[in-house]
């Protein structure tokens, strides 16, 4: 089974390093945008803040927050328009399945490939947070699997919103309604401490608020909210067989 999954996943690697120079030069300039926008821009209106008890320059807060929507972001895209058009227009899930790999298997490597592409992006923040000195270097070499994980489980998201979207259309609906107010609401831009307390206390139990309180315990050493780390753990325990046995419903009829 492994091997089979390592297989399709290397296909997916072999037709992304076609256009390499593409996929690293978009990856390395939207972190540098968000960095010179919101952590030279803003942050130089927002010289620090308080978060969890801990205060920190706005500049290490907010690009700590991009990490999580970077995961969020690539992952998700990934996962619901790249499957949406593997399923529906190219057809590589059914094409691969008539082979000795199995439709499991083809689905399991197609969450690993998008949480691969979206890790190689957050690999990009990580890399440029350590070379201003707003991320410890250590933390940013401790995070990498966490962050393989958060992309798994944001792929996850988006391979089960393409297994029930009927046109690409549609893939507009959860996109709007679902993965933007997380970039807005879930702790990116500022503490969700903000917030009036109901709104706060379900907005700790969306997926991206976890991830992004992550990457700040590793890399800026604030404490943990372990609900909304708890609930992101339910998150992608629930939704990766969730994704593959809906897709698994859509392809076999």
């Amino acid at each position: 089974m492994l091997h089979s999954i390592f297989r399709v996943w290397k296909r997916y690697y072999d037709v992304f390093r076609k256009n390499l120079v593409y996929g690293v030069v978009t990856t390395f300039v939207e972190p540098l945008l968000y960095l010179f926008a919101f952590g030279y821009g803003l942050g130089s209106l927002i010289p620090t803040l308080d978060y969890m008890g801990v205060t920190l320059e706005y500049r290490a807060f907010i690009f700590a927050g991009i990490v999580g929507q970077t995961a969020l972001f690539i992952a998700f895209f990934e996962g619901a328009y790249g499957g949406f058009i593997r399923m529906y227009y190219q057809r590589v899930f059914q094409a691969i399945a008539v082979t000795p790999v199995t439709l499991t298997e083809v689905l399991w490597a197609e969450i690993l490939w998008d949480a691969t592409r979206a890790t190689f992006g957050i690999f990009a923040v990580l890399l440029i947070g350590s070379i201003v000195g707003d991320f410890s270097i250590s933390g940013a070499i401790a995070y990498l699997p966490i962050a393989f994980l958060s992309s798994m489980l944001f792929a996850s998201l988006g391979v089960f919103v393409a297994s029930k979207a009927k046109t690409i259309e549609e893939i507009g609906y959860p996109q709007y309604l679902f993965i933007f107010p997380m970039f807005l609401f879930c702790g990116v831009f500022f503490p969700i401490e903000r917030l009036p307390e109901t709104v706060g206390f379900v907005v700790k139990l969306l997926p991206l608020t976890g991830v992004a309180v992550t990457a700040r315990s590793f890399l800026l050493k604030t404490p943990v909210d372990w609900l909304s780390v708890s609930a992101s753990i339910v998150w992608l325990v629930v939704f990766v067989p969730l994704s593959i046995s809906s897709m698994k419903k859509r392809l076999v009829k």
